[in-house]
């Protein structure tokens, strides 16, 4: 939580549309308690920021995620795609599918466990498939 309200303290509130973007009441619950203040112009707290920074930057912190730079179009973006080389990095197929629930209210540790058990069992799912050459495991 205390992530999200750093972000909105640069921000601002988000709209109502872009609250019921991201889909879960949880989060819409949690956003009401945050009060109502003004962005945070980007260039006086990064006043040596370069244009291109900032506007990476604006483009990242977007809340509503539809409105957000997706990973591809960030690599891309002019301040960092001189370190991109798209022929020699992987790309995700689909959407990241995150296994905790937006809609429950869970502790850092409980979070991490289940986040790092995850991790465990896709590793182990990789390997396998890796093992039998792909044949008889789910992707």
């Amino acid at each position: 939580m205390n992530q999200l309200d750093r972000i909105l303290e640069i921000t601002g509130r988000p709209t109502p549309e872009d609250i019921e973007s991201i889909n879960s009441p949880f989060a819409a619950t949690m956003l009401d308690s945050i009060q109502n203040g003004k962005p945070k112009n980007l260039r006086d707290l990064f006043p040596k920021a370069s244009d291109d920074a900032l506007d990476l930057l604006k483009k990242l912190l977007r809340f509503n995620p539809n409105k957000r730079l997706t990973a591809e179009e960030a690599l891309n973006h002019p301040y960092v795609a001189r370190f991109h080389d798209a022929a020699n990095e992987p790309v995700c197929d689909g959407p990241v599918k995150i296994i905790v629930s937006d809609n429950e209210k869970k502790s850092v540790s409980e979070y991490r466990d289940l986040l790092y058990a995850e991790i465990i069992k896709r590793k182990k799912e990789v390997r396998n498939k890796m093992a039998t050459g792909g044949k008889g495991v789910e992707d």
